[in-house]
């Protein structure tokens, strides 16, 4: 852990250097263990969060644990200095990125039965999964014409960057990946892929969906390790195979080659990242609706809507945020 811990100092020096300003380290963090005192875990690591000052979301299951978080530099060296402590942590996933600005709302330990659901009870990475690839060796990967590229995420994800040459399952929710996988398992020989890349945000959905892959009979199966955010940070933009950006679950909604806040602001209705000039077409209103669900959204949600934001501007004039204002704000 004390890699990670120099890693995030590195991380954090360089971005104040390019921001001149200080800031909050956002941490994305997960591992496939066995932790059957997970709801034990729970308040501790809740008390441990709170204490460093970080925000975010963290998931507790017997599988393992998975999270973001948002935390000063001294907080955030806390938190990891802990996780070192834990044998059942080792080689835990880590991915560092800077934000001058806090990422998140309020702090939550969760208990899951799944540290990323997919609904396939019997899948377990932490005995069998795909072979990691790192983020320096992935352009030789992809490049084998031999290999399908497939992007686990869902589409509002996929929607505002993908690898070059990926397969899009167009996917609306994790647990919708295993029917696709199904499906191309059981293509033919002669069109079935002889090897799979698969790759998601963080890793940890890739993995996952690497251990299903391997239960349906594919041979060679390879994942991202650390995902596209380990790749945006290990891999220059003259030589890297990703286009656009990469989609993250907090208050930046995206994040650039060089893992800085991107260009996307989010729908509060429908969760979709909008463009500036999606933001321009006529059924756009700011927290309220976007030309992705306007024509089917109810009009007692969009009444809901629109209260809520008359409450984010009574808020703003009296010097407050409201707490749901940071998923809202136009650019």
């Amino acid at each position: 852990m004390t890699d990670h811990i120099a890693e995030m100092k590195q991380m954090l020096a360089k971005a104040r250097r390019t921001t001149n300003e200080d800031g909050f380290v956002v941490a994305a963090l997960y591992k496939f263990a066995d932790l059957p005192d997970y709801r034990e875990l729970q308040p501790v690591v809740q008390q441990l969060c709170e204490d460093a000052g970080a925000l975010g979301t963290i998931l507790l299951a017997k599988e393992g644990i998975n999270g973001t978080i948002c935390a000063p530099a001294a907080g955030m060296k806390t938190i990891l200095e802990w996780l070192a402590d834990e044998p059942r942590f080792e080689a835990l996933s880590l991915k560092f990125s800077f934000t001058t600005e806090q990422a998140f709302l309020r702090m939550k330990v969760r208990l899951k039965n799944e540290i990323v659901t997919m609904g396939v009870p019997q899948i377990n990475p932490a005995q069998q999964t795909g072979t990691y690839v790192d983020a320096n060796e992935w352009n030789g990967l992809i490049a084998d014409p031999d290999v399908m590229v497939v992007d686990t995420r869902n589409t509002y994800e996929t929607a505002i960057g993908m690898f070059e040459g990926a397969v899009d399952p167009r996917t609306t929710n994790f647990r919708d990946f295993p029917a696709w996988a199904q499906a191309l398992a059981r293509q033919d020989d002669n069109k079935r892929p002889k090897k799979l890349a698969m790759y998601c945000t963080g890793g940890i959905r890739c993995e996952k969906a690497s251990a299903l892959m391997k239960d349906l009979g594919f041979d060679e199966v390879y994942h991202l390790k650390g995902g596209i955010l380990k790749y945006l940070e290990d891999v220059t933009d003259d030589t890297s195979k990703w286009t656009g950006e990469c989609f993250v679950f907090d208050g930046r909604v995206a994040v650039d080659h060089d893992l800085q806040r991107g260009s996307y602001v989010m729908c509060h209705a429908c969760r979709m990242p909008l463009s500036q000039t999606e933001m321009t077409h006529p059924d756009f209103e700011g927290g309220i609706s976007c030309h992705h669900c306007k024509s089917t959204q109810d009009p007692a949600r969009t009444r809901r809507f629109a209260e809520r934001q008359r409450q984010i501007k009574l808020a703003r004039e009296r010097g407050k945020e409201h707490l749901g204002a940071s998923h809202c704000k136009q650019k």
